[in-house]
């Protein structure tokens, strides 16, 4: 099977790859320094630098996609559409995202700066965006980043043609599991 990291960093596959020996995994990612530790650590791991949201992959190249909190710093809607654009029909999709008690961390965090502050409040007001419209507003410097909600994920999902979601909250975490739907076996009238 090929597996498709998203967001890879430095190459560390996601726990929930669950590769085999036999399996392929690449890994992209936006961060060429990254890239460039991941490609050292794993010389026998291929890696592309590219956007979630524009990858340049084949229709259905993958049986799965794993995604180790890269996708809140994404315009998930669109990033999503392009997972299931990639992914096999019956693929599998896992990834862990950022919930609001973590963003609130972060806000705490950056008191006293007020450029940080200003940030983490734009993040905190594009979670609540996402959460009530389904949509993300990128930040004037041209990144994105949101909290999410188990209502915008499952809403998401589906509008990318996704089925079976499951949201779990594992010690804090969010991690969700999906699965993109089997083409349909009935043959056409004829």
């Amino acid at each position: 099977m090929r597996i498709l990291d998203v967001g890879c960093g430095t190459g560390n596959p996601p726990w929930k790859t669950n590769a085999g020996e036999q399996d392929s995994v690449i890994g992209i990612d936006s961060n060429l320094s990254s890239l460039a530790v991941a490609k050292r650590r794993f010389p026998g791991r291929h890696f592309v630098c590219c956007q979630a949201e524009a990858m340049p992959f084949a229709d259905s190249s993958f049986g799965r996609v794993v995604s180790s909190v890269a996708m809140p710093y994404t315009d998930i809607p669109v990033a999503l559409a392009e997972i299931r654009r990639v992914l096999v029909p019956g693929g599998s999709l896992f990834m862990s995202v950022h919930h609001l008690r973590f963003t609130l961390n972060e806000l705490r965090a950056a008191l006293p700066n007020p450029i940080a502050i200003l940030y983490r409040l734009y993040v905190l007001a594009n979670g609540l965006i996402f959460h009530a419209t389904g949509r993300l507003i990128r930040f004037p410097n041209g990144k994105v980043e949101s909290f999410q909600t188990t209502r915008a994920l499952e809403r998401a999902l589906g509008g990318a043609g996704f089925v079976g979601v499951e949201v779990s909250r594992p010690d804090g975490k969010v991690h969700v599991d999906a699965k993109t739907a089997r083409r349909s076996s009935v043959p056409c009238p004829g």
